[in-house]
This record gives structure tokens, sequence and C-alpha cells, in this order.
């Protein structure tokens, strides 16, 4: 794999952590961008240079209701010189990725209703039993830390 820029990397990550705090399926997104379904899918994976290009950085902001400067890095982010890096994608497996994606999802509101471990991972679209693994793990942490409230079966904004 050739490496794609640090810049690429940042926008697939962001529109990937929106798209999973909002509840949008890859297939769905790929759909309202005029893609085949697999489109998202293979911008996502880690095991190819896929990225988006920018004339789809619109469509993406529309579709994840966000602006196009959402989706870039702040301003007095350091400047991508175009060198290329590997392209290390937002995992939930991962559980630092995971707690940043439940973090958001608090935010958006998402636990101002009871939830269970099974309506999260319904969201997250999670059908792999390490991620759900990995998100019931992180939903006690935030438990524990008194950022989430709950009684380990449903969890709600603290």
């Amino acid at each position: 794999m050739a490496g794609i820029t640090s810049l690429s990397v940042y926008i697939i990550n962001r529109v990937k952590y929106r798209r999973l705090v909002i509840g949008l399926a890859s297939k769905a997104l790929s759909r309202i961008l005029n893609h085949s379904e697999s489109y998202i899918a293979s911008v996502e994976s880690a095991t190819n240079d896929n990225q988006y290009p920018a004339h789809e950085y619109a469509g993406l902001a529309k579709a994840l209701n966000w602006t196009i400067k959402d989706l870039l890095p702040p301003d007095d982010a350091p400047v991508s010189d175009g060198t290329k890096v590997d392209k290390k994608v937002l995992s939930l497996s991962n559980p630092q990725d995971m707690r940043l994606v439940v973090e958001g999802l608090t935010e958006y509101g998402f636990f101002d209703k009871p939830k269970s471990l099974t309506d999260v991972a319904k969201h997250l679209y999670i059908d792999g039993k390490e991620e759900e693994k990995v998100l019931g793990w992180v939903l006690e942490q935030l438990l524990t830390e008194r950022l989430l409230k709950g009684n380990g079966s449903e969890y709600t904004k603290a």
C-alpha cells in the first residue's frame, strides 16, 4: 500500500465518526452519494488506499448535516505537505476509538433516554463479538467515571 495524505486520513475518520454518531449506515451514505453500496466501506477500509475526492466533500457534508468546514482539520492544525502516511481508520475494536464515538453519541443526545448495550450496538451497526465486548467495556468505564449513569443494563446521560 502506497499510503494517502494525512488530510485524507483525517477526512475519512471525520466522516466515519459522524456517520456512526448519527446512525447512518455505510451503505445508506453510499446510496445518498449515488455510488454502489460498497463505496463508503471501501473508503473506510484500512486495507486499501481509497479516499474521498474533493468533489465529494459537499455531498458528504450535506449527508452528515455538517458543513465542509466540519470535515476539515481546524485552522490551527499543521498543514499537510502531501507526504503519504499509513491509512489508520477509526475502529470500533479499538477502545480509544470506541470511547470517542460513545462520547460523541452522548454529545449528540443519544443517551438522553435510556439505552441498552444492544441499542447502542444496533445504532453503531456492530455485528461482531469483539466490538460488542469493547463497547460494553467502554460503557462500564463511562459509568464508573460518572460520565454516564445507569445500572449496567441501561445507560443514560449523567
